[in-house]
């Protein structure tokens, strides 16, 4: 039986709609009756009607301002307002608080009825629909993440297909940790999805997070960050950890990826996670992984080494693919000299470097969609590597891509508005006065155009892009020769030393005179 509640100020006429028409008859009963609209709230709290049929112009609380309450303590019921005033403002705020419909009296009892039918009708049907997709939701968001790592997120449109899944985060910056148990405990892996959504919802009220299943027996949550290095993210993984040994009889293992600025670009942090997971059985099971943590696992007794994966970083941060070949040959001796580092040590220097020659190939691969790489085909190969030559095989494969993006991307012919300014700052960075002002007035377009396209087009702002060029001039001059600290402040465009030192020493971790000690 479908519940109706009566709202109406003449007693005559209530009475007259809940006993003159057959209710019972056709599905419904009459759950209770009210003459105002702050007394008739309590009852649609209480009993949840699928409709109401009320007055709009009552004493106290007018039908619409009741209905507007409707839509937060009952959203589902449906709305047949009665008036006695041919005034079309009325029509015009029922019909925006979406009432199902609007009659004029005096009603007709047998068209009030149809009515009534047909919003039970609405009601069951979008019940049934809402119904449908909560039980359909696990199922989509697992072929969601299996899609992901079968192409790839460089194939798949990451903010799209979450879009269809209903996920609407803030951000500024998004990150993905998995959660995954030995042990199947259900076939649908609810019992798992309902602790790690409990203990989110119960100690970190302030995060914005989403958990989703991934995998049978693992969860996936998006994080919504305030930077790409909140230590949010840390914290969560840590203390979920510390909560599920204590709830699960089962060895519970979790990782993350990093942190990234744009939703699209989640499938990232997903594949990050994905492949830590799958270093588990390296790594140790029974713990928090990151892709980060893991480069602790190399030996770093032997500073030769050491230094050489810290240059090999450098250079590649640096955009000096030539230098990483070098770099990568003499890493590869090293490792070859000293003869005791683990096959597990390998891969993540291999996944350490691969994951930042992606970064640097997508910088230069924006539009050109030929020979694109999987990033998880590669992540995978190394996984499945035996020795340091398939390491470095995989590495020059990459390094090889990020030069010819390069050198494709520099000789391109046509420039949109961002290529143009690209090119004058590339040919101009070391003026001190640059600002993007200034460029926008030189190419002709207004500056918050420019600076809208720019994080549009590239994926970054133009501060960031200025201060990438300056830094990578400034390793590079100071890693050539006997140059004076505030001679390359002069040269990469910065008329204050101190300014510079700073600037450096936030980018690349070492002060000028650290840097030029360790990598001249």
């Amino acid at each position: 039986m479908h519940k109706v509640i009566v709202v109406e100020d003449d007693r005559i006429i209530r009475r007259g709609i809940c006993q003159a028409i057959p209710w019972t008859e056709h599905g419904f009963v009459i759950a209770g009756e009210a003459g105002d609209g702050e007394v008739a709230l309590e009852l649609i709290e209480k009993e949840q009607p699928q409709v109401v049929v009320s007055d709009i112009n009552m004493p106290f609380m007018s039908g619409l301002e009741m209905a507007k309450q409707i839509k937060e303590r009952s959203p589902e019921t449906r709305i047949i307002f009665l008036t006695g005033y041919e005034d079309f403002k009325y029509a015009q705020e029922a019909i925006k608080l979406k009432a199902f419909d609007y009659l004029l009296k005096p009603v007709d009892s047998e068209y009030l009825l149809k009515k009534a039918k047909e919003a039970a009708v609405d009601w069951e049907k979008e019940t049934v629909k809402e119904k449908r997709i909560i039980e359909s939701l696990p199922l989509l968001q697992q072929k969601f993440f299996q899609k992901l790592i079968r192409e790839g997120d460089c194939r798949v449109d990451v903010e799209k297909e979450l879009f269809g899944l209903d996920v609407q985060m803030e951000g500024p910056f998004f990150a993905v940790i998995l959660v995954k148990n030995t042990i199947e405990l259900d076939l649908e892996g609810n019992f798992l999805k309902e602790k790690v959504t409990s203990f989110i919802s119960s100690y970190f009220r302030e995060l914005s997070c989403l958990v989703m299943n991934a995998d049978v027996g693992e969860n996936a949550i998006l994080l919504s960050l305030e930077s790409d290095h909140d230590s949010k993210k840390g914290e969560l993984a840590q203390a979920l950890f510390n909560y599920l040994g204590k709830e699960i009889d089962d060895t519970i293992t979790i990782t993350h990826g990093r942190a990234y600025p744009n939703l699209f670009e989640v499938g990232k942090s997903f594949l990050e996670a994905r492949v830590a997971m799958d270093m588990r059985h390296i790594m140790g099971t029974g713990r928090v992984i990151s892709l980060d943590e893991t480069v602790s696992k190399c030996d770093k007794k032997e500073n030769l080494v050491h230094d050489l994966e810290m240059k090999l970083e450098t250079h590649i941060k640096a955009g000096l693919p030539e230098k990483v070949k070098e770099t990568l040959a003499d890493l590869s001796a090293a490792i070859i000299d000293r003869k005791t580092v683990a096959l597990s040590d390998l891969k993540v220097l291999g996944v350490k470097f691969s994951t930042m020659l992606f970064f640097e190939i997508e910088k230069w691969k924006k539009e050109d969609t030929s020979n694109s790489f999987n990033s998880s085909d590669v992540y995978k190969n190394i996984m499945e590597l035996t020795t340091l030559s398939e390491m470095t095989d995989i590495l020059y494969k990459l390094i090889e891509q990020w030069s010819t993006a390069m050198f494709k991307k520099k000789e391109k012919n046509y420039y949109s508005h961002v290529d143009e300014a690209i090119k004058y700052m590339q040919g101009n960075f070391q003026d001190s006065s640059l600002t993007l002002q200034k460029v926008a007035e030189l190419i002709h377009v207004s500056t918050p155009y420019l600076s809208n396209l720019f994080k549009m087009e590239k994926g970054f702002n133009f501060g960031d892009y200025l201060l990438e060029l300056r830094m990578k001039k400034a390793m590079e001059l100071l890693g050539e020769g006997n140059i004076k600290t505030y001679e390359v402040c002069e040269q990469v465009g910065y008329s204050n030393p101190q300014y510079f030192g700073i600037c450096f020493k936030k980018y690349t971790g070492f002060t000028p005179a650290e840097f030029k000690k360790k990598f001249k």
